[in-house]
């Protein structure tokens, strides 16, 4: 009697093909760490730019950001740039022995918290992606500015005008650098990055402000139009 022998497919083997092609399938969309350094054209570090990663299909802003801190501490906004998340919203505490009164004409954000010491009575929702230039209406050497974006990662340059993004996917990106002495609006300064990159260094034009007059007397208004050019 003859005997027929039946192979059984190696089910396992099928399996582990069909996860490979799957595999093969997905998008490269591997994480790497990406460093920007800002400089202006003589190579001279800028600190306080705010640097944004965007990228195609990213995911959307968090319709709940934390909130955020802008004190005022020894006659100063600190810090001089904060870089938020639309939606986000900003107190403002007042740590000096003196009144401050905190103002913004921005498109970004217009509001007034008038004389106070300690804690304001609520925080300021900065719900539109923009620029907002602060000040104080009692001390004019005050002054700030809030970067408003709805790009999945942002961060301000340090004293050496660095920044360094963790887990960004490999893929092209699109950097987009703003700082207060760009003489291009707030739309600010454009790369286009390819996916392999990992490290870059972008030198802008600059044009630092003119120190103002001492005891120069101004309206609300005038004080926010010299702190926003």
């Amino acid at each position: 009697m003859a005997f027929i022998r039946i192979v059984k497919p190696d089910v396992s083997c099928r399996l582990t093909v069909g996860l490979a092609l799957w595999l093969l399938a997905l998008p490269v969309s591997w994480c790497a760490t990406l460093d920007v350094r800002v400089t202006d054209p003589q190579d001279r570090p800028l600190s306080n730019a705010v640097v944004t990663v965007d990228w195609p299909n990213a995911p959307a802003p968090d319709p709940n950001p934390r909130p955020a801190v802008m004190r005022q501490r020894d006659m100063t906004f600190v810090p001089h740039v904060l870089a938020i998340p639309v939606n986000t919203s900003v107190l403002f505490p007042n740590h000096d022995n003196t009144r401050h009164h905190v103002y913004s004409f921005s498109n970004a954000k217009t509001f007034d918290i008038k004389l106070y010491v300690g804690l304001p009575e609520r925080p300021i929702l900065f719900d539109k992606t923009g620029v907002v230039t602060l000040g104080c209406n009692i001390h004019d050497s005050m002054h700030a500015f809030i970067v408003v974006s709805d790009a999945p990662r942002m961060a301000v340059t340090n004293a050496d005008g660095q920044v360094r993004f963790a887990d960004v996917p490999a893929r092209a990106r699109t950097l987009r650098i703003w700082h207060e002495w760009l003489n291009i609006g707030d739309g600010g300064v454009i790369r286009r990055l390819a996916a392999d990159t990992d490290s870059i260094t972008v030198d802008i034009e600059i044009s630092p402000p003119p120190a103002p007059p001492p005891n120069e007397s101004m309206s609300l208004q005038q004080r926010f139009d010299r702190i926003a050019q």
